[in-house]
């Protein structure tokens, strides 16, 4: 067994708290530079600390440690959290059917963090601070990130557009509603993304969710890096003041050249586009930092927890979204059993108590699925205990919805082609199983091969084009999410430090823990890229041509650029540790930190500030998000405020119309988009809108309302949808500086071909703020 170091107290001297308190303060509000932004960031960092204090109860109850780190404890704390939402928020839903009254969430989190830090502050005095170079260059990561998406509050594109509504949601109402708002329809879409993004909007207390909702690749992909980097330091880095100090900086640089160079951990894809599955490695990585805590820490209780929480694990990862508990067990799982084998955390008899926590466990997990709106609507069809659950608490699934006159069919997919099963019986899955398991065996030489055959290419032709995906075919998990130009120094660096590696381990006969985690890095994702290419297969080779087998087909596909964002760190990570060892001898007590600060002050501040500062230069890198100029348009906390003010003359039971359009995407999907600016404003509304694509009062309404109702040219008709869904009015934003007048009798093309002048709204406006207009709605 590969012990990790002896849980000593560091011999580093506490810090003194308001010099660091300043730093961080420093750290969190320099890269705000509107006042919204810096509102942002206090929520921010007030979030930070509420979850960090439910990191401190798991980390000393649970797992027997007393200091984690800053961003451990932030990283568990949050699933700590998560766990104890699972409990709480289906009473205050029951409340709320019950008695018509709920919390919102803030409520339900904030008061219980605060009598917690009151009682571990009263306990003992508070530890000091750990891993600072780490934890001050972190902050000021996620604190530039953050300021970017908090610059406005709009959605990137349509599927940041529904995540910011249901985050929204759940944030107001302390729980998940199982049914869409304003219907008795079940939602059909898992949450749990939306419960951990509504946790960190609510913990600093609720501001307008899109922010946090565009910040989570980045915060739920840089929370285990961070919390993995802290171990690191811990495991291999020696205790005495000057080596740690070191072994920060070399860990902290590797973050940061990570996270803004090699992988695009800010900005994944264009519109942030699968926004859940991009972060979906804050939960798949957990089993593996729990094991590398085990391992630093010598918390044989964190390996433990490791196998007894699966299925809580496994029951998040459902509700995260389908792929995730795929993904959990072809990548987690061998890339935790890899670090289990190489590192075996924790004796045997450390696990006595794994039953009654697994038992625990599941129970709590089978909660999770219960009150999550997707599972009950695949379940109630299928499971006759759960249908009558769902009818008994005056609920439908979409199929009823339909069957009832409620709704209209979706008839989302364009083709509808007829189902064509591959296989009719088990022999036939089982024959498909095994060819998809002997293709996947295949998949480290296919990087291998993809490796030479790029070095031979850029051999023959080095131009700049042949380096710009160089090497991207090379990594064990594919598609490889590296960053254009990344690839070749990304592998190289990897290469160099395991042949170093090797060489260091010949000469002196034994492999150092850096060289084993390494080890554990490739083998583990070499499993996890033979376990992805099975899926893969197998997902393909069982594909009925429906529109759902194509699209799971399709994410599993593309789901190994998911599992690179984040797991790709663990190679670069360790392959630091071994080129930086060289550097980072140990050296004379008289050089130590403390003493070069006296000879030097003047030195210590400006490094010290220039590391704090170093996160700004990723804004060199970030002019994506940067340039982008939200779903249609931007919008700030002010035009919330107007829209609130236009909104107070609507009743709460009236339809709103607002633009939207037929689309579909790549002949593929029909769906409902909204329009124009007003489209920015909708995610956030309090009204019943219609056609703000499948949420709220929408979510009953197809396309085919848009085309056969609102459009139709027949009167009878259009009375009748303005009948059926109770739409008394029109709400159009117009930034133009246009008046009422030229607003309403604007023609939209791509909606019924008219104004809204020609479907009914008529002047003068009853509302106008800030550009957005009101106007009553006339039958026809």
């Amino acid at each position: 067994m590969l012990e990790g170091p002896a849980p000593a107290p560091t011999a580093e001297p506490p810090r003194g708290g308001a010099p660091s308190l300043g730093l961080a303060l420093v750290a969190l509000f320099l890269p705000a530079w509107s006042l919204q932004q810096a509102l942002y960031a206090a929520s921010f960092g007030v979030a930070l600390v509420v979850i960090g204090v439910y990191g401190r109860v798991v980390a000393r109850r649970l797992l027997g440690v007393e200091n984690l780190g800053p961003w451990t404890t932030v990283y568990l704390g949050q699933f700590g959290l998560l766990a104890a939402a699972a409990l709480v928020m289906p009473l205050n839903g029951l409340s709320a059917r019950r008695l018509g009254i709920s919390l919102p969430l803030a409520a339900l989190i904030v008061p219980p963090a605060v009598a917690l830090a009151l009682v571990q502050f009263r306990r003992r005095p508070p530890s000091p601070p750990v891993q600072a170079s780490v934890f001050f260059l972190g902050l000021g990561s996620m604190s530039l990130v953050f300021s970017i998406y908090s610059r406005d509050i709009s959605a990137f594109g349509l599927d940041l557009h529904e995540h910011i509504a249901w985050i929204g949601q759940i944030v107001t109402r302390g729980f998940v509603p199982l049914a869409e708002p304003g219907t008795r329809i079940l939602g059909d879409y898992p949450r749990t993304f939306h419960v951990v993004a509504a946790l960190w909007d609510a913990a600093g207390f609720g501001l307008p969710a899109g922010p946090f909702a565009k910040v989570m690749p980045f915060l739920q992909n840089g929370l285990p890096l961070l919390a993995i980097a802290e171990q690191l330091v811990a495991g291999v880095g020696d205790r005495d003041v000057p080596r740690r100090w070191r072994w920060e900086i070399a860990v902290g640089l590797a973050f940061f050249a990570y996270a803004f160079l090699a992988v695009p951990l800010a900005y994944p894809t264009q519109d942030l586009f699968g926004t859940p599955r991009f972060s979906s490695d804050g939960l798949l990585m957990l089993p593996i930092v729990l094991l590398i805590v085990a391992w630093a820490r010598n918390a044989p209780r964190a390996a433990a927890a490791t196998l007894a929480t699966t299925p809580l694990v496994a029951a998040w990862a459902v509700t995260w979204n389908p792929i995730v508990v795929v993904l959990l067990f072809a990548a987690t799982a061998p890339v935790a059993a890899a670090f289990w084998v190489v590192f075996r955390p924790g004796p045997p008899h450390a696990s006595r108590a794994r039953p009654t926590v697994f038992v625990a466990c599941s129970a709590l997990g089978a909660l999770v699925l219960v009150q999550d709106p997707w599972v009950l609507s695949l379940a109630a069809p299928r499971i006759a205990a759960c249908r009558a659950l769902v009818h008994r608490e005056g609920l439908l699934t979409f199929d009823e919805a339909v069957a009832a006159g409620l709704a209209t069919a979706r008839e989302k997919s364009v083709h509808n082609p007829p189902a064509a099963p591959p296989c009719s019986d088990a022999r036939c899955v089982l024959a498909k199983a095994a060819e998809a398991a002997w293709s996947a065996l295949a998949a480290p030489w296919n990087s291998v091969a993809a490796a030479v055959s790029d070095a031979i290419r850029i051999l023959r032709s080095p131009t700049l084009a042949s380096f710009k995906n160089a090497f991207k075919s090379a990594f064990l998990v594919q598609p490889a999410l590296v960053a254009d130009y990344a690839g070749l120094p990304v592998f190289v660096w990897i290469v160099t430090a395991a042949a170093a590696g090797a060489w260091r381990s010949l000469r002196r006969r034994a492999a150092s823990p850096e060289v084993k985690l390494l080890i554990a890095s490739l083998v583990g994702l070499a499993g996890a890229g033979i376990g992805l290419a099975f899926a893969t297969n197998l997902a393909s080779a069982l594909n009925d041509q429906q529109h759902e087998s194509f699209i799971l087909a399709g994410y599993l596909a593309f789901s190994g650029a998911h599992v690179t964002i984040g797991f790709l760190w663990l190679p670069l990570v360790s392959s630091a540790l071994i080129l930086a060892k060289p550097v980072l001898r140990p050296v004379d007590p008289a050089e130590a930190i403390g003493a070069g600060v006296q000879r030097h002050p003047a030195c210590a501040v400006v490094g010290l500030a220039l590391w704090v500062a170093l996160p700004l230069a990723a804004r060199l890198n970030l002019h994506r998000p940067l340039q982008h100029r939200g779903f249609w348009t931007r919008i700030g906390l002010v035009d919330l405020r107007a829209l609130r003010h236009v909104e107070a003359a609507i009743p709460q039971a009236d339809g709103v119309i607002i633009p939207a359009e037929h689309a579909t995407f790549d002949g593929w999907e029909h769906w409902v988009l909204p329009l124009g600016e007003t489209a920015a404003l909708l995610p956030y509304g309090g009204r019943r809108y219609l056609f703000n694509v499948y949420l709220g009062a929408s979510y009953p309404l197809s396309w085919r309302d848009l085309d056969d109702g609102l459009c139709s040219g027949d009167p009878a008709v259009r009375a009748a949808f303005f009948a059926r869904t109770g739409a008394r009015w029109v709400l159009i934003r117009d930034q133009t500086g246009a008046d009422a007048a030229t607003v309403v009798q604007q023609r939209w093309p791509r909606m019924c071909g008219v104004s809204f002048a020609a479907l009914g709204a008529e002047l003068p406006a009853v509302r106008e703020q800030m550009g957005i207009f009101l106007f009553r709605l006339r039958p026809p």
